[in-house]
């Protein structure tokens, strides 16, 4: 199966009715919810990031942190439940002194963005134009991103560079969230890592996300849904499963990504094949290997 794909875009007759019929009634009850939420989720955004002289360059300590982090992570655990996820944790989020990084994989939806609520509001890696988005930029600011520039041909190291300096600087930032697969796909394997999260050499700790659906509305490939039709569907649905599996955090993640070998070594939790696969080598060629053996 091609990773870029979605497996269930088209529906049946029958799927679609049912969709139907439950969004005359959740659709737009979700909706007025959904936005209720973040308008009462915004005033502790702006709380966080404003009148901060410093920000961006030290981290947000003290009452503020400590008032807008809680209500942050109870309107944002509320936001999924309005939206009608099921949330099953496994496992326990290391401190940031234990596991600076968290790793996440596969990357195959915006509502992978649960992963924040359970972990605590880590920083992510964010494009700078996502903060001008209104109410979800401002917060998304409130998570203290490390942000990325279209327009700055150093992008990339500068990213790099301000990863690796919160990671090792000792100080209270909070941990820095990413997906190594720098892209979406189906879940269907897991392609070639990226090794911005693992550059550091700091403890990293893997999070497994899985969606155990009978019907698949939540991926989000260039071959599958758009934004407005994988949101609008899921929210049709009575429920959506998620299951969020923290591990222990490992040290040598770095000489893993090094040798390539890091596939099976998360995979053999997916029970998924291992492909090395790049976007370029996936438009051109499709599906270009399996595994001899799954993992």
């Amino acid at each position: 199966m091609n990773p870029r794909s979605c497996p269930d875009v088209f529906l049946t007759l029958s799927l679609l009715s049912q969709a139907f019929l439950l969004g005359l009634i959740l659709l737009p009850l979700r909706a007025v919810g959904i936005l209720l939420l973040l308008l009462m989720a915004w005033p502790f955004a702006v709380l966080a990031t404003s009148w901060i002289p410093e920000k961006g360059t030290v981290p947000l300590q003290g009452w503020k942190r400590r008032v807008s982090s809680t209500a942050l992570v109870f309107f944002g655990r509320a936001l999924f439940f309005m939206m009608g996820f099921h949330v099953k944790v496994k496992g326990k989020v290391a401190s940031p002194q234990e596991a600076p990084i968290l790793a996440a994989a596969p990357h195959s939806s915006f509502f992978d963005s649960i992963i924040c609520v359970v972990a605590g509001l880590p920083s992510v890696v964010s494009r700078e134009e996502n903060l001008l988005a209104p109410i979800l930029g401002r917060l998304l600011d409130a998570l203290q991103p490390v942000v990325v520039s279209r327009t700055d041909p150093d992008s990339r190291r500068h990213t790099i560079h301000e990863i690796t300096k919160r990671a090792t600087s000792g100080e209270q930032w909070p941990q820095v969230l990413i997906f190594p697969e720098g892209t979406c796909t189906n879940r269907s394997c897991l392609i070639t890592f990226k090794q911005g999260a693992f550059i550091p050499a700091v403890p990293v700790q893997p999070v497994l996300v899985r969606y155990p659906n009978k019907l698949d509305t939540v991926t989000w490939t260039w071959q599958g849904y758009n934004f407005k039709q994988a949101l609008v569907l899921t929210l049709c649905q009575f429920f959506t499963k998620v299951e969020v599996e923290v591990r222990r955090k490992e040290r040598r993640l770095f000489d893993l990504v090094k040798q390539n070998k890091l596939h099976p070594f998360l995979a053999y939790r997916f029970f998924l094949f291992k492909k090395n696969s790049t976007f370029l080598q996936t438009v051109q060629h499709g599906l270009i290997r399996f595994v001899t053996r799954t993992v």
